[in-house]
């Protein structure tokens, strides 16, 4: 049933890109020509329609997970600027909530190995929640650095709802929602679920420390480069694959 659910989300993959098309297109040409209302509106609109992507793309990779089809290469990367790249592209969702997104990244990280799209669903996915959950609270606190152990940790904090503890052993479970505000705040129930499996795909760790009325902080590790590739070399993979249960040995081919 959920793969056939699947398959007829993806259809609307194809409308919701010519819809984010077309919106880039009357910002590109329309520009500081638009009074600020219409420009409110187009800034909404795009907000909205990446959102709903978003969403599409939670689903399409819940189906993968499901059916053991995950499959991430992971590579090596420079975290300070696919993390900055990440929160860019949020900026406008967080601005038409009137949020401010922080930024502060440790100098001298390490290079990272990831999935470069999947691991940018997962810092999404959380700061999508940390909008949502804000409240009234204007500021949203995104950090990266070493752990102790030599491991890339990234947190983002938010100062909003917060999560109660009878709720959080359920938090990264399928379609569960908090039952207190689940009729006032969007959301599926795929997002933490999903970003947990992709980071646990990473080698990495995916947890969260909350109080309620002052808010959640979501944080995830992820392992080094050259300690990825080394492991990979003791195992016998000359690629650096690996799935939702672990590494998949012997794998050159890559498919999403």
């Amino acid at each position: 049933m959920y793969k056939r659910q699947a398959l007829s989300v993806h259809e609307l993959r194809t409308p919701l890109t010519l819809l984010r098309g077309y919106i880039e297109v009357f910002e590109d040409e329309l520009g500081d020509k638009v009074d600020p209302e219409l420009k409110d509106f187009m800034e909404k609109m795009s907000s909205q329609a990446e959102q709903l992507m978003s969403y599409v793309n939670n689903i399409l990779n819940v189906a993968r997970i499901d059916n053991d089809q995950l499959e991430l290469r992971l590579q090596k990367a420079d975290w300070k600027v696919v993390l900055t790249d990440a929160i860019n592209s949020l900026k406008l969702q967080a601005k038409v909530r009137g949020i401010r997104l922080e930024c502060a990244i440790e100098d001298d990280l390490p290079t990272v190995g990831i999935d470069r799209l999947s691991i940018t669903e997962v810092v999404n996915n959380i700061i999508d929640n940390a909008i949502k959950y804000s409240g009234s609270s204007l500021t949203i606190n995104i950090e990266a650095h070493k752990t102790k152990d030599g491991l890339v940790e990234t947190t983002i904090k938010d100062y909003g709802l917060g999560i109660s503890q009878s709720i959080l052993p359920n938090l990264f479970t399928k379609f569960y929602r908090d039952h207190r505000n689940r009729a006032q705040i969007g959301g599926n129930g795929l997002g933490l679920y999903l970003s947990k499996a992709i980071i646990t795909a990473h080698g990495g760790n995916l947890w969260v420390r909350s109080v309620e009325d002052k808010g959640s902080t979501f944080g995830f590790t992820l392992v080094p480069y050259d300690q990825l590739n080394q492991q990979a070399q003791a195992d016998g993979n000359q690629d650096i694959v690996r799935g939702a249960h672990g590494w998949i040995k012997n794998h050159s081919l890559y498919r999403r």
